[in-house]
């Protein structure tokens, strides 16, 4: 997909419908693909909340283990997406590959760790505060989900690659595939239905672990069969076990992806830290907080890829010589963003109930689920705007002060308010979700005045 000229007479509202038409063309395959990555979560919590009392929670307290490591493990090897996006707005073709090779050995290492990481996980929710009990019931499914934090690497990598090179519909039909392969697993290993063993949460991990590893080698079997792939630098001599280049031609890439990764890991870290206080208010409060936490995870990755494709625009105005035009994108990005957000929040709202009964058919926690949704709502917007800015600047360059924004919203802030609002106080999980909100707004306005800042000086 070639990026298209820039009339010289364009009017200011021409250059808004051009810059949204443009950015939604990339942007919905690739927002879909990221909500796929939720949904598999959703179809996983809305079938074990069929299950039996507790199995929601309990696979939860393994995910708040699971996210943070992927989110941050997929961060290291997001720094692509400008090297990427550069390279191909400057016309570089097969620097585009170069630099995927890159970001596929870096990711192939740090997910190596992530594994780890998760593998022991009923060690960590020990640490975490959690009963015996439910620490060894949630490191159970910890274990079932840990080699899923490879797979799932290897997914974002090519992802970030097609996306980047705008062609993202091969990673949304990967993803369809993935979520509807992972419901009938889960059909067959929650309920043990057609003779397989009943295994409730663990059941729910092995299905998405396998779904993930099977769209990871369809990721990987499309990006190095392309046409034309040795010209477009996907094949061809590695030179180290970093890609080509080695590992010093490869610090751009991991100097932003390290910044994004500790930046996503510090707002991961703050909405597990959500969970894990819910799991202190006791179970009818951590599937009820659990719940609304899945319905704002599922529409953040609305707002993940709508931020992906603003990256990528700004990415390959930079890399163009264009930098108004790049400012230009990041403020559509936000626009954007502002509008399908409060749109889904506005939904939610006037849904509540019957998204709360997707969720569970016991009555009374699809009650308290709702009224949970009455603070969760006003989460989409700020959290969606959040990550538009943060992914924008990164595009420009700017690997630290995202990081500090980050560190001080959902490190700094939300974790001791949340924690003061339910301990101090006495909120129940509803106080937990008004953190989260608030964490969100002050992410979304240091980031827009740094983004500002940036877009000035280099316009």
């Amino acid at each position: 997909m070639a990026i298209a000229a820039i009339p010289a007479d364009e009017t200011v509202g021409a250059k808004i419908l051009r810059h949204t038409a443009d950015l939604l063309r990339l942007a919905w395959p690739v927002m879909l693909s990221r909500a796929g990555i939720l949904i598999m979560a959703f179809a996983d919590i809305a079938m074990l909340g069929r299950y039996g009392d507790g199995a929601v929670g309990i696979s939860n307290l393994a995910i708040a283990i699971f996210v943070p490591v992927i989110v941050m493990t997929i961060g290291m090897a997001s720094g692509m997406v400008p090297d990427v996006s550069q390279a191909y707005g400057a016309g570089h073709r097969e620097e585009c590959g170069r630099a995927f090779r890159r970001a596929l050995s870096w990711g192939v290492f740090c997910s190596l760790i992530g594994m780890a990481v998760v593998w022991r996980g009923e060690t960590l929710l020990g640490w975490f505060g959690q009963t015996p009990e439910l620490a060894q019931a949630g490191g159970t499914v910890s274990v079932a989900l840990a080699p899923g934090v490879l797979a799932q690497t290897l997914f974002a990598v090519c992802a970030f690659y097609l996306e980047s090179t705008r062609r993202p519909m091969f990673a949304l039909t990967v993803m369809i595939a993935a979520n509807v392969i992972n419901v009938i697993l889960n059909w067959l290993l929650i309920f043990g239905n057609l003779g397989f063993p009943e295994l409730g949460a663990v059941g729910a991990a092995i299905a998405s672990t396998i779904a993930r590893f099977g769209a990871a080698g369809l990721m990987l079997w499309y990006v190095f069969t392309l046409d034309r792939a040795p010209a477009l630098g996907v094949r061809g001599p590695w030179e180290t076990m970093w890609g080509p280049g080695g590992w010093r031609l490869g610090w751009p890439m991991r100097k932003l992806g390290g910044s994004a990764a500790i930046s996503n890991g510090f707002e991961t870290i703050g909405f597990a830290a959500m969970s894990l206080m819910a799991g202190t208010l006791g179970i009818a409060a951590l599937d009820a907080y659990s719940i609304s936490h899945n319905l704002v995870s599922t529409f953040f990755m609305i707002g993940l890829g709508l931020a992906v494709a603003t990256g990528v625009r700004v990415g390959q105005a930079t890399g163009a010589g264009d930098p108004r035009e790049a400012a230009f994108a990041g403020w559509t990005g936000l626009l954007v963003a502002l509008l399908i957000m409060g749109s889904l929040a506005s939904l939610v709202l006037l849904f509540r109930t019957e998204i709360a009964h997707i969720y569970t058919n016991d009555p009374e926690l699809a009650a308290r689920a709702a009224t949970v949704f009455l603070f969760a709502a006003f989460v989409c917007m700020p959290d969606s705007l959040q990550v538009v800015m943060g992914q924008a600047i990164r595009a420009l360059g700017d690997a630290w002060v995202p990081l500090a924004a980050y560190a001080a919203s959902f490190v700094v802030l939300m974790i001791p308010f949340g924690w003061y609002l339910t301990r101090a106080l006495g909120w129940d999980e509803r106080g937990l979700v008004l953190a989260v909100v608030v964490a969100c707004v002050l992410a979304t306005v240091l980031l827009a005045w740094r983004f500002r800042a940036l877009t000035k000086v280099r316009g």
